[in-house]
This record gives C-alpha cells, sequence and structure tokens, in this order.
C-alpha cells in the first residue's frame, strides 16, 4: 500500500511509482494511456513497471507500510475516545499489493477509475487521520491550518477549471479571431512538501528551470545511466580498474553493475541486472590494448547541464595507435625460409587485425562525435523553446526526469529498499510539528513583509539580470563545448586518415610478401619436378629389365610346351595305329558271325513255312467240325426259343389279367373318391363354400373331365368348380332338367351337374392328331426362324462395318484397365484347348471377371461403354459359347459352372442402365445368341412333351443360377430398349437433310430389328419352354428363392417383350382400338398358352394351401420372393393388356382361369392392405381395371366370391386413395371400369362410397385433357402413363359414363 501522504514530494513520488509498476508488464500500453490522456496520465505508471524481485519486495513493502500503517491507526484510536470506524479497505490493503506473479486469470479493469478510487482513498483516509489528530489534541490552530491548506486547494482547482475552459475556447475560436498571446495562473507548490531521503539522492539534482518528463522512447538504461555522471574517467577505464581517484561531486558507480572475471589482457566482464551489454561496449571490446581508452563520450542530459562546468566535461583525446615501425617484432633465429615467412605473416595478420579493429573504433567514434554536434545544434536551437515550454507545462519547478533515469534510480535504491522497513522510512521523514504551517503563514503574511511596488519591480528586474546572465553564461559553455567537439571530429578523422593509409601500405607489404612467396613456391615446385623425373626414370629403366627378364623366362616355357606337345603328339599317333589294328580284327570277327547267323535264320525261315502249312490244314479241319456244331446249336435254340415263346405268351395273357383287375378296382375307387368330391362340390356350390377357407387346386386331373352337357373338357378343381357356376353352364342345365315344371334352384344345378353331366373321359382319340398337328407347325417355326436368324445376321454385320468407322473409345476412369482386362480374357480363351479347363486358368478367369465386375458395379457408362468399344461383350461371348456344347443335364461343361455365373452376371453389369450397349447388343444381333443360350439351357431341361402332360417332367436344375441369370440380363437388354435410343444407331450413317425425317428413318430401322428379333423369339420355341417351366411350379417357392428368382426374371422377359412389342408395333395410341395387327404373332402365342402359364404358377404360389386371409395375424403369409414374382407377374398382365386388351380379358375371364384370377387378385389386396406394398397395389389395381372395362362377364367375376369381393376390398382401401390427386388417379379409373353399365356392381360400390366422386373425377380429367390438348400432343413413342383416364377407359364413353354415375344419384 502507498503511505498516508497524500501531497508527495518528487523522489518520494517517483520512489512510489517505481514500487508500484509490478501492476502490468505491457510498456505499450502505459505509453497509450499516455499519448492519449496527456499530463493527466503521469500517475499511471505507477501501474505499469516491471520489477526484477517482485514478489519478495512486493511482500516485504506490503508487510512493512501494512503493519505501520496499522500502528498509526490504532495509535490514532486510542487517542479517539469515540472509537471512530474505518472502511474495510484501509486493513485490506496489503492484500492489493501482493505480487502479479501468482497463477491468476488476468482481469480487464479500467486503469483510470482504479487509479481514480485509490487516489480518493488516500485523500479520504488523510482527511480522517487529520480530523482524528485535531479532535484529539483539541488545537484550534491545527484546525485553521487544514482550513487554510483546503482554502488553497479548492482556489487551484478554480483556476484549474478556468484554465480548462480557456483552453477549450481556444480550440473552438477559427484561426482569424485566435489571439496570438495567452495568460494563465499556474498552480504553486504544495507548501511544507519535502525530500524523502535516500542512499542515492545524489543522483537526482533537481533544476529549478527543468521540466518534468517521462520519456518512454527514450535511450536504454545504460546510455541514460552514462549520461547521468558528470564527469570522471571513461567506461572502460572503470572496466580495466584503472579508474583515477573521482572528482568531489562524481556520481558513485551503480551497485547493479557488478565487476567480472578479468581475460588475458586485463579486462573484466560486466553484468547488468536489467539490460544487455550496450553496443559500446561491444565495439570497445574489440579494440586493442593501444585504443582501449578510445570510448565515445555520452552527454548528460539536459536536467543536469545547468550544474556542470566546462572543465569537468572535458573528456581525455584518444591517443593515436603507434606507427608501423614502433611495432617491436621478437628476433627469434629461425631454422629456414619458410618459418620466417609464416612468422612475419602470423605477425602480419595480427597487425591487420589490430588494424582493422581501430578503424573500426574510430568511425564508431566519428559517427558518435557527429550525432553529439548536431544534438548540440539543436540543443543551441531550441534552448529559448524548451525553457518557454517547460515554465508553462510545471510552472518552472520541477526534476527533469526520464524513463531510464527512473530505472536507475529505481536500481540504486534497490538495495536501500531492501534494508530498510516502511517504518524506518516514514521515521526519516522530516518532522511537522502540528499548527507549523499556520505559524509560518501569518509570519509570512504579516505586514511587515511587504513589498512596495517599486521594491518588488527592481527585486524582480535583478532576478531577470541574473537569469539572463546565467543564460548567456550556458549559451557559451555550450559554444565552447561544440568548438572542442568540432575539434575533437577533426582529430578523429585524421586519426581515421592515417589507419586507411597505414593499412594500404599493410596492403602492399602484404602483396610484395605473397609475390615472394609464389616465387619461392614455383621453385620447390621445379626442383621437385626434376626430383620426380629422376625417379620416373629409375622406374623405367627397372621396368626395362623386368620385362626382358618375363619375356626370356615365356619364351623359355614356350618351347618346353611345344617340346611336350610333340611327345603328346607321337603318342597319340601310336596309339590310333593300335586302335586300327584292333578294329579290323574285330570287323573280321563279326563278317565270320554274320554268315553265320544268315545260315541259322534261312534254316529257321525254312521250318516256319512248314509249320504254317501245317497250322492251317488243321484249322481247316476245326473250322468244319465249329460249323456243324453250330448248325446243332441253332436247332437247338429254335427248339428253346418256341417253348419260351408259348410261355410268355400265357404269362402276359395272366399279367393282363391281373392289370385289368387292378385297373377296374383303380377305376372303382377312383368312382368312389368322384362321388365323394361330387358331393363336396355341390356342398360347396350350395352357398356354404363361401364361408369356408377351401381354396380349389389347380393341379391337374390325372384323368380329365368332361360336362357331357356342354361338351367341355375340365383340367383341374378351379377348372371344375368355375364351369359348374358360369351362367351358360347352369342355364343348359335348367333347360334341359326340370321338376315339375318349376325351375331348378342354384344349389339343385350344381348337385345335379356334378352327379349328372360331370364324368370322366375314358379315350383319348384325338392327341394323335393334335400332336401330329403341332409336330408340322413345330416344323414351320424352326424354318421360320432360322430365316429370320439369316437377315438378321445380314443387318448385324452392316452394322457393325458401319460401326467400325466411327468406333471411338470414351474417357472413363477405367479405361485403360478395362482395355487390360479384356485383352487378358482373350488371351485365356486362345491359351485353351478344347479339353477341360485347369483349376489356375479357371481361377484366373475369375479373378478376370471379378475385377471387370467391380468396375462395372458403379454403373458408370463411360466405363460400360469403354468396355464394349474394347471387345469384352465378345470376349464374354466366346465364353458364354462354351454352354453349347452340353447336350445332356448331366454334362461337364469345359469352363465351370460358377465362372459361367460370373461372365453372365459381368454381361449384365454391362447392359445394366446403359441404353448405349443395350441398342448396340440389339442392332449387332448379339441379343440373338443370348436367346440361343438361354432356349439351350431350357432345352437340356424341359422335353418335348405333349400339351396334356406338358410341365410334369421338368428337371428342377433349370432353375439354377446360369438360366436364372440368362433371362436376367436379357429382361434388362430389352427394358431399357425404346425407339428414341436408336437414333444413335444405324440412322446416323444415312444422310437425311431434316432432322424430323432422320429420327422417323432411325425409329423405323428399330422398329424392324425389334419385330425381328420378338418373331424369332416367338419362332424359336422359347415361348413354350417357359411355359413348361411355369405349369411344372405346383407349390409354394417361399423355402426355394432360386426358383423365385428364376419366375421373377422369366416374368420381367415377357413384359420387357410385350412393352418392346407395343412400341414397335405401328398402331394407334388409344390402347381400345380393335383394329390392331401384330406382326410378330407374339399375342397369339402368349394366348395360346393362357399367358404364358403365369396365372397358374400365380395361384399355385399364392395359393397353395389356405386363404391368405384366414391366416393368424403373426403368421407372414409370403415371403420377399414370393411378392417379387407377383409383381413381375402382374406387370406382365398389364404389358399384354396393352398389347392386345379383348385378348387379355377372354385369357382371363375363360372358365379355367376367371375363379383362379379372382382368388389371385383378392389375396394379393388383402396383403396389401396388411402390408405396405404400394407399387404391388397399384399394378393390381390397374390390373383389375384392365380386366373389367368394356367386359361384363368380368364385372360379375370382380363381384362375387367370398366376402369381401375384390370389388368390396377396392372400395375398403385406405382414405388416401379418395382424397390424394396422385392416388386418385390410380384406383378411380379400374372403379369406373368395373362399375359402368352394371347396376349390381354399382349398388356394391355405392355402400361404401358416394359415385359422384367418380363423375367428378371424370368431368376433371375431360377438363385438364383440353388443357393439355392446347398445350402439347403425346407422341407414339413415349411410354403410356397407366395413371391417365384415357388409357384405362374410353375416351367416348366418358359421357355416358358420366350419365351413368349421376343417374342414380338423381333418383
Amino acid at each position: 500500500g502507498f503511505p498516508k501522504y497524500t501531497d508527495f514530494k518528487p523522489s518520494l513520488r517517483i520512489f512510489s511509482l517505481c514500487a508500484s509498476f509490478q501492476r502490468s508488464n505491457s510498456h505499450d500500453k502505459v505509453r497509450k494511456i499516455v499519448a492519449e490522456e496527456g499530463r493527466a496520465a503521469r500517475n499511471l505508471i505507477a501501474w505499469s513497471v516491471p520489477l526484477e524481485n517482485k514478489e519478495e519486495e512486493a511482500k516485504s513493502k506490503s508487510n512493512s507500510s501494512g503493519s505501520s500503517r496499522a500502528q498509526r491507526i490504532n495509535s490514532g484510536q486510542q487517542r479517539n475516545k469515540k472509537q471512530v470506524g474505518l472502511p474495510p479497505g484501509v486493513l485490506l490493503d496489503k492484500g492489493a499489493e501482493k505480487s502479479p506473479t501468482k497463477a491468476r486469470q488476468p482481469r480487464k479493469v479500467d486503469l483510470r477509475a482504479r487509479y481514480w478510487a485509490f487516489l480518493f482513498d488516500n485523500l479520504r483516509r488523510a482527511v480522517d487521520e487529520i480530523y482524528v489528530t485535531c479532535e484529539s489534541d483539541q488545537s484550534v490552530v491545527e484546525c485553521k491550518e487544514v482550513l487554510m491548506m483546503l482554502n488553497n486547494y479548492v482556489r487551484d482547482f478554480k483556476a484549474l477549471i478556468d484554465w480548462i475552459q480557456l483552453q477549450e475556447k481556444l480550440e473552438k475560436t477559427d484561426a482569424q479571431n485566435r489571439p496570438t498571446s495567452l495568460a494563465w495562473e499556474v498552480r504553486k507548490m504544495s507548501p511544507g512538501r519535502h525530500v524523502m531521503p535516500s542512499p542515492s539522492a545524489d543522483r537526482m539534482v533537481p533544476s529549478p528551470g527543468a521540466r518534468r518528463t517521462l520519456n518512454f522512447g527514450g535511450p536504454p538504461p545504460t546510455l541514460a545511466a552514462a549520461r547521468l555522471s558528470h564527469t570522471g574517467p571513461s567506461w572502460a577505464d572503470r572496466v580495466r580498474c584503472t579508474q583515477s581517484v573521482p572528482p568531489s561531486n562524481q556520481m558513485a558507480i551503480s551497485p547493479v553493475e557488478k565487476p567480472g572475471k578479468k581475460d588475458a589482457e586485463g579486462w573484466e566482464t560486466v553484468q547488468r541486472g536489467r539490460t544487455a551489454k550496450p553496443r559500446s561496449a561491444a565495439i570497445v571490446a574489440k579494440v586493442s590494448p593501444v585504443l582501449a581508452h578510445v570510448i565515445p563520450k555520452q552527454e548528460s542530459t539536459k536536467g543536469n547541464q545547468c550544474h556542470q562546468s566546462p572543465q569537468e566535461e572535458q573528456q581525455p583525446q584518444p591517443q593515436c595507435p603507434p606507427a608501423k615501425d614502433s611495432i617491436t617484432l621478437p628476433c627469434v633465429q629461425p631454422q629456414s625460409m619458410a618459418e620466417v615467412l609464416a612468422k612475419k605473416e602470423e605477425l602480419a595478420d595480427r597487425l591487420e587485425k589490430a588494424n582493422e579493429e581501430a578503424i573500426a573504433s574510430a568511425i564508431a567514434e566519428e559517427e558518435q562525435l557527429t550525432r553529439e554536434i548536431q544534438a548540440e545544434n539543436n540543443e543551441l536551437e531550441t534552448d529559448n523553446e524548451s525553457d518557454f515550454s517547460a515554465s508553462i507545462g510545471n510552472g518552472g519547478c520541477g526534476a527533469n526526469i526520464d524513463w531510464s533515469d527512473m530505472l536507475a534510480d529505481y536500481d540504486a535504491r534497490e538495495p536501500w529498499r531492501q534494508n530498510t522497513s516502511w517504518g524506518d522510512m516514514v521515521e526519516e521523514e522530516p518532522a511537522r510539528p502540528p499548527g507549523h504551517g499556520i505559524h509560518m503563514h501569518e509570519k509570512l503574511s504579516s505586514p511587515s513583509r511587504k513589498r512596495t511596488i517599486a521594491e518588488s519591480k527592481k527585486k524582480h528586474e535583478e532576478k531577470q539580470l541574473k537569469a539572463q546572465q546565467l543564460r548567456d553564461k550556458l549559451r557559451e559553455e555550450k559554444t565552447l563545448k561544440l568548438q572542442k567537439l568540432l575539434e575533437r571530429e577533426k582529430e578523429v578523422r585524421k586519426w581515421k586518415e592515417e589507419l586507411l593509409e597505414q593499412r594500404r601500405r599493410m596492403m602492399e607489404e602484404k602483396l610484395l610478401h605473397a609475390e615472394l612467396k609464389r616465387e619461392l613456391q614455383l621453385q620447390a615446385i621445379v626442383k621437385k619436378a626434376q626430383e620426380e623425373e629422376a625417379k620416373v626414370n629409375e622406374i623405367a629403366f627397372i621396368n626395362t629389365l623386368e620385362a626382358q627378364n618375363k619375356r626370356h623366362d615365356a619364351l623359355a616355357k614356350l618351347n618346353e610346351y611345344e617340346q611336350r606337345l610333340n611327345e603328346l603328339q607321337e603318342e597319340r599317333q601310336r596309339r590310333q595305329e593300335e586302335k586300327q589294328a584292333r578294329d579290323e580284327a574285330v570287323q573280321e570277327r563279326k563278317r565270320v558271325l554274320e554268315a553265320e547267323r544268315q545260315a541259322r535264320v534261312e534254316e529257321l525261315l525254312i521250318r516256319r513255312k512248314e509249320q504254317e502249312a501245317r497250322i492251317e490244314q488243321q484249322r481247316q479241319e476245326k473250322e468244319k467240325a465249329r460249323e456243324d456244331a453250330a448248325r446243332e446249336r441253332a436247332r437247338d435254340r429254335e427248339e428253346r426259343l418256341a417253348a419260351l415263346s408259348a410261355a410268355q405268351q400265357e404269362a402276359m395273357e395272366e399279367l393282363q389279367k391281373k392289370i385289368q383287375m387292378k385297373h377296374d378296382e383303380s377305376s372303382r375307387r377312383h368312382m368312389e373318391q368322384i362321388e365323394q368330391r361330387k358331393e363336396k362340390a355341390a356342398e360347396l356350390s350350395s352357398g356354404r363354400h363361401a364361408n369356408t377357407d377351401y381354396a380349389p387346386k389347380l393341379t391337374p386331373y390325372e384323368r380329365k373331365k368332361q360336362c357331357s352337357l356342354c361338351c367341355v373338357v375340365i383340367t383341374s378343381e378351379v377348372h371344375l368348380f368355375s364351369h359348374t357356376k358360369g351362367k351358360r353352364h347352369q342355364q343348359a342345365v335348367r333347360d334341359s332338367s326340370s321338376i315339375q315344371g318349376r325351375e331348378l334352384s342354384d344349389e339343385e344345378v350344381e348337385h345335379l351337374s356334378l352327379k349328372k353331366y360331370i364324368v370322366d373321359i375314358v379315350t383319348d382319340s384325338s392327341v394323335s392328331s393334335e400332336s401330329t398337328k403341332d409336330g408340322e407347325e413345330r416344323q414351320k417355326a424352326r424354318k421360320k426362324a432360322k430365316k429370320l436368324r439369316a437377315r438378321m445376321n445380314s443387318r448385324a454385320k452392316e452394322y457393325e462395318t458401319s460401326m467400325e468407322a466411327k468406333s471411338q473409345v470414351p474417357d472413363s476412369p477405367y479405361k485403360a484397365k478395362l482395355q487390360r482386362l479384356v485383352k487378358d480374357l482373350l488371351k485365356q480363351l486362345q491359351g485353351q484347348d478344347s479339353g477341360q479347363w485347369a483349376n489356375s486358368k479357371v481361377s484366373g478367369l475369375d479373378r478376370t471377371l471379378g475385377e471387370i465386375a467391380r468396375i462395372l458395379e458403379k454403373q458408370n457408362n463411360a466405363d460400360q461403354v469403354a468396355f464394349q468399344v474394347g471387345g469384352g461383350l465378345s470376349a464374354l461371348e466366346h465364353i458364354l459359347h462354351v454352354i453349347t456344347a452340353a447336350s445332356t443335364p448331366t454334362a461337364v461343361t469345359r469352363i465351370p459352372l460358377k465362372s459361367l455365373c460370373a461372365a453372365v452376371n459381368t454381361y449384365y453389369l454391362a447392359c445394366s442402365c446403359c441404353p448405349h450397349n443395350c441398342s448396340y447388343v440389339l442392332f449387332s444381333n448379339k441379343i440373338a445368341l443370348l436367346m440361343d443360350l438361354l432356349l439351350h439351357q431350357l432345352t437340356l431341361y424341359v422335353p418335348d412333351e405333349d400339351k396334356s402332360i406338358f410341365g410334369r417332367s421338368v428337371n428342377k436344375q433349370v432353375f439354377e443360377g446360369l438360366t436364372t441369370g440368362l433371362l436376367q440380363t436379357i429382361a434388362t437388354i430389352l427394358g431399357s430398349l425404346w425407339p428414341h435410343i436408336s437414333e444413335s444407331g444405324q440412322g446416323e450413317n444415312i444422310p437425311i437433310s431434316s432432322p424430323d425425317a432422320k429420327v422417323k428413318l432411325a425409329t423405323e430401322f428399330f422398329n424392324t430389328r425389334t419385330q425381328d428379333l420378338i418373331s424369332y423369339v416367338v419362332n424359336m420355341g422359347l415361348i413354350d419352354k417357359l411355359y413348361g417351366c411355369f405349369l411344372s411350379v405346383q407349390g409354394p417357392v417361399d423355402e426355394h428363392p432360386k426358383m423365385s428368382s428364376f419366375l421373377q426374371q422369366a416374368s420381367a422377359l415377357l413384359h420387357s417383350m410385350c412393352k418392346l412389342c407395343f412400341a414397335v408395333t405401328g398402331r394407334a395410341p388409344s390402347i381400345f382400338d380393335n383394329k390392331r395387327q401384330d406382326p410378330t404373332g407374339l399375342t397369339a402365342l402368349l394366348q395360346s398358352t393362357d399367358l404364358v402359364g403365369v396365372v397358374h404358377t400365380l395361384y399355385c404360389i399364392l395359393l397353395h394351401s389356405f386363404l391368405p386371409e384366414s391366416a393368424s395375424q403373426s403368421q407372414e403369409p409370403y415371403g420377399p420372393g414370393v411378392i417379387q414374382v407377383a409383381l413381375q407377374g402382374i406387370r406382365f398382365l398389364n404389358s399384354f393388356a396393352l398389347l392386345d386388351l379383348s385378348a387379355f380379358q377372354s385369357v382371363l375371364g375363360a372358365e379355367g382361369l376367371s375363379l383362379a384370377f379372382r382368388h389371385i387378385v383378392s389375396s394379393l389386396l388383402w396383403y396389401c392392405s396388411q402390408h405396405s406394398s404400394e407399387e404391388l397395389l397399384h399394378e393390381v389395381i390397374i390390373c383389375v381395371g384392365y380386366f373389367t372395362v368394356n367386359h361384363p362377364d368380368n364385372q360379375v367375376i370382380v363381384q362375387s366370391g367370398r366376402q369381401p369381393s375384390v370389388l368390396q376390398k377396392l372400395c375398403q382401401l385406405p382414405f388416401q386413395y379418395f382424397s390424394h390427386p396422385r392416388l386418385i388417379r390410380v384406383l378411380f379409373p379400374s372403379l369406373i371400369s368395373a362399375c359402368y353399365n352394371n347396376s349390381q356392381n354399382k349398388v356394391i360400390l355405392q355402400q361404401e362410397m358416394s359415385c359422384v366422386l367418380l363423375a367428378t373425377f371424370i368431368q376433371d380429367c375431360a377438363t385438364n385433357e383440353k388443357e393439355l390438348d392446347n398445350k402439347t400432343k403425346q407422341t407414339v413413342c413415349q411410354p403410356l402413363d397407366y395413371c391417365e383416364l384415357s388409357n384405362r377407359f374410353p375416351r367416348d364413353q366418358w359421357d355416358s359414363a358420366l350419365q351413368f354415375f349421376l343417374k342414380k344419384q338423381e333418383e
């Protein structure tokens, strides 16, 4: 904390400021505050000065101040009888002075507000203590003294207000009316202010005319400390411990300068506690001992100039370095010239180094003298102005204090602060007895001390004269000092020039020395070269001698080698002669042996001929005997065969009798079962069937039945129920049978039908004729398929030729990798023979196909097209062509089935979501190869059978992955084709001037190719094979995912074919136009095969054991695979309805399929109501609409059967289908088709909803169609929108339908 004095003296204020600088670590913040606030912010420095030992000093100061202040407060309270209460801040100030080094978060505080609170806290505390003192002393004089001081302060602050107002008025006055001079009252020093004694008080010598400043941007502390020194030896002399006796007024050395260790030349290392080593010290440390005393002179501050004499400012002149001749070199007798030169060079380097250091010192001193001269000139020019400003700013009093002086004073006070407590500091203050101030005021204000105006004027003039003399004297001293500095600068420049000349002479001597050294070195090199040449000659002579010796040795060895060769040659020749003699003897012995062998061979040949003659004679004899025995055995065998045939005939007759007996027994049992079924059918037809969960089976009868009344063949139980409930059969029964003239009831009609008219077919004589006719038709279809295939191949070649000219691989991310993989495929195919592939080759093929599949799975069209252009599809065709080698279902192909499935999958990925590749497959006729492969697979597992038993002997291996993959690939390709895709195909190669004509020609080309493809599929027998596969399904497929996948892809293939056929047949946009032609024959084939058995399959997989409505809620009736099969099957039915609506209605409305279709639709509607499957539900609703539109018999079917019927389930759909516009467009057209011109259906409909909704929907559709016709018209090539009413109900019947649905409402 601070002492209780409110009015500080300069030295005590500086000390307090330095002691409280620990409150901030930022000098820039203090400078900024002083720049913004001006003189009023001087005391803010109390919060921003860093200290060395902050914690210890703050702790000691706070403890001492707190204890002393507590003693004074306690003493005051003992004197005061009223126990005056003090604020808690008085006792808690000790905590505010703690060191900021403690770990605490910095707080954003307003320094000005804190400083203002601090000042007022001091003022209040001082006034309170003065009041307590006066009250305890009971002294009036002390009270008067306090009043006098307070009056003075009131007068000062009023004058300050006037001065501030005067400044504001001056600033607001314009330049013309602004006065040239101003006068104001300056506040005097507080009476009775005193200086606090300190050990370094002699450092602060205040000058009455100096300015009180805070120089934050001044020189470093070391320079400031140097300027405070008046006279004395230089800093270098002090460091070298050669200081002379200082004068009496010389300042003592600061205690922070600690002498260090001496070096070899006697210099000391001096460290300062707060700043780094100054630049001047660094320069001096480099100078040689000759220049040690040449130190730049630092001028003292302006505050101390008025107390210096000219004699004290003089500095000793630098001594010039001795000349080169004065340097004595040690005389040592060298051993050689090289050592002499080396020693001389070393001494020259030392001299040059000393010279360089002296030059650097001279240049530095010259620069410093120049700066000092410039500073003196500036001081002479601004002397009067500075005096005037100092008198204005501080009232002619105060101390010249800058930042460096303050830091130096703070460093000087450090030991004194550490050794002195706050109590001692307070006791050292000079005593001020109470009442002394008022006494001195009255004494000085007495009338006897008042002077007259003349005396005051005279004394003022004497003061002005004395001040003028002092200024003149100071100006003369500064002029003299400037002259000395100029002379000193001339001497230093002259000394620098001498040093430079000396360096030049040294450089010339150094060059001469180098030349001499170079000559000596050249001589040494020549001498060394001569010595080396002599050595080389000697070595050459020695080498010559050695070479001659080696040559002599080599010749001797050569002679010895030739001699040995001659000896070896002679030995070899001698051995050769001996060997020839032995060979001649061997040959002679061989000739003798060969003659003997020839004689023996001739003898053996004669013997063999004789033996062969004997063997031939014996064989002839045996042959005769064998022929006789064979004739005897043949007679015996004929006799035995005759007896055996007679026995077999008897056994056959006996067996036929047994078979006939078993057949009769079986027929009897069968008739009993038929009777039971008839009774059950009669019970079911009598009305109880609607309340049971029984669903008739679609499994064909082993023995077909026939209605003898209607001459209709009944093939299954579903067909039986459908026929007996038909209107035509019931009417025929009523016409042929009547009981006593009354009409039979429905129960009686059905019972009579099952008992009397439904009979088994005993013989079927028409089978052979129908099979013959089917064989002829199949033969014609095959011939037509061959012709179509030839035409398609020729057009494909033309397309390939036209595409080769402009085939360009598009840029794709995996273009290079795909090309490399295709090349690998081709290499693997070429490197194989006709046998089974090895496991390593198969694994390599699988790896390549896997990499291609991973790239194509991303479905990037650029990658897919790059794969096709690179020949990838052709390579896959070569792989898949291996399938055709298998002729039986059990045959093993060259490539494993897994690899073939991977190839098919790769083919599928290359065409999936890529119309360009799909159109290429169509136009290049690669689709025909896929069709052939699929037909080959189906032919292996689906044998050709009679239509009566078709599908019963299908091999279940047909449902494996390879066939399913081919179906999926073909369905994907056909599903991606559409007429507008062919614009990038063949049509581009024909020059057409008009774009419309070009598009039309391209569309015609696409239509032609597509019609050929569909005709080829129809005639090649693929549909018949699929029909057999669909009929082979007789039960659920939930546990057979492969079978469900096969059925799904087959249905998708049929759906794509119908959609393509509808797009390319060139018919009218309206599907209700009966004038249609199908050149492909697809419609007739689908109609003849009952829609390829799709309805049969859907019935078997959906209603195999129970009606789905009767299943428990927890049981899942259908799996996801079954639902996908149902979705694709219903889509196929809808696409066939677009292709030929009348054929669609006649097939599904026939007696054999109408009941099955109703059960299928009812089951799917129930499933969609229990589970979320919007897509399937929409397809079923659309299918019901096409089934009933303009067909009264089919309208009756949807409202018959188990309740709720199909029509009721449609009316019971969720509310969104009757409120949401998108769902209304799906449901309402089907309701209109099912109820139009059918009163019974309309009544059922009105039980669930109002017919006005349908009428309003028809009106809205008519309005929207008129608006759409005004804007644009639908083109033929665009797919039809199933949600449009014009595609679901004939446009020409809208008005009559509107009247029909409004008619009942009006009644």
